[in-house]
């Protein structure tokens, strides 16, 4: 068990927003492309898609040279891969990566970025043998700007350390974590947001070793930072009450996991859709824990609506 969410959307928050150099015509695309990312980074999807395919047409008519495009389809991307729309997203993190691979600095800044934009396109979909290079490709880079790139250093480890979870290099992956959680401490100080990513994270692993002690702490530390930072209605949000559900679920504590859970899927149908994954593996979750609490009726209906979804996005043809 990971720590649930479109981890990318979490960690994307490491990038900067980088936009063209400032021109007259640049008011056609960069208000729109602004107010996108913004929305993205509140957690309001639908919105964020919007403004951000809007701002992609307006960049479209300064021409294929000029870095607006890049950075608007790269952003793009990211929205639509938290909305589970990974089909759509690859081809435009492709071609934001192709673009500044060519016009740009080989170990620049923006192509750093896109390296980890599509990246976390394949870890979500689950593609980790094509992630894990490009994950190390852009640390390489990050590791070379020095104290300057710490905190998207600190965001690669992360996700390496996530890709060593999920194949079973545990030794590996809680380096990795802790050596990300330290940097980010140092630099940004214990209660900033950008520790809750490392913090669900490693918690996730201490649950799946059976380290339950340890993991407590830092589940409620990351819920309580993104509580704080995010609100309580971010998607973010409802995957650290997942983390915590499961939490309960192991310490055979179904009856305090049930309402988290209950939590949880209402943030998920709202932020990102009712017929969205993280939904289907929320409902996944929860049935489990309906059965452990004498529900079976409850958890029945749960199973179906996550199969309903998961047939759904299996049949859905690519664009």
């Amino acid at each position: 068990m990971r720590a649930t969410i479109g981890r990318a959307a979490a960690l994307a928050l490491f990038l900067s927003i980088t936009t063209a150099t400032a021109t007259a015509r640049e008011a056609d695309w960069k208000a729109d492309h602004d107010a996108g990312w913004k929305a993205f980074q509140d957690g309001k999807l639908a919105e964020a898609e919007a403004r951000l395919k809007k701002a992609e047409a307006a960049a479209k008519a300064l021409g294929e040279k000029d870095p607006a495009l890049a950075t608007v389809r790269d952003h793009l991307a990211w929205v639509l891969c938290a909305e589970g729309k990974g089909k759509e997203a690859e081809p435009l993190a492709k071609w934001a990566l192709d673009w500044r691979e060519k016009a740009e600095v080989p170990d620049g800044a923006e192509v750093l970025q896109s390296l980890n934009t599509l990246a976390c396109l394949y870890d979500a979909e689950g593609k980790l043998d094509a992630a894990e290079p490009l994950y190390k490709r852009a640390l390489a880079i990050a590791e070379k700007g020095g104290q300057a790139d710490e905190a998207k250093a600190a965001a690669l480890l992360d996700n390496l350390a996530t890709i060593a979870h999920d194949k079973g290099r545990a030794a590996e992956a809680e380096a990795d974590y802790k050596r990300a959680l330290a940097i980010r401490e140092k630099a940004a100080g214990p209660d900033s947001i950008d520790l809750a990513p490392t913090l669900a994270n490693l918690a996730a692993l201490d649950i799946e070793r059976g380290e339950l002690d340890e993991a407590g702490p830092l589940a409620r530390r990351a819920l309580k930072i993104r509580e704080k930072a995010l609100g309580p209605d971010h998607p973010d949000v409802a995957a650290s009450l997942e983390i915590l559900a499961t939490l309960e679920t192991k310490r055979s504590k179904a009856a305090e996991a049930l309402p988290l859970y209950k939590r949880a899927l209402s943030i998920y149908e709202h932020a990102v859709g009712r017929d969205h994954p993280h939904v289907a593996r929320c409902c996944t979750k929860m049935a489990t824990c309906c059965r452990a609490c004498g529900q079976p009726a409850e958890a029945a209906k749960l199973d179906a609506r996550a199969k309903a979804i998961h047939d759904a996005h299996k049949h859905t043809p690519a664009k």
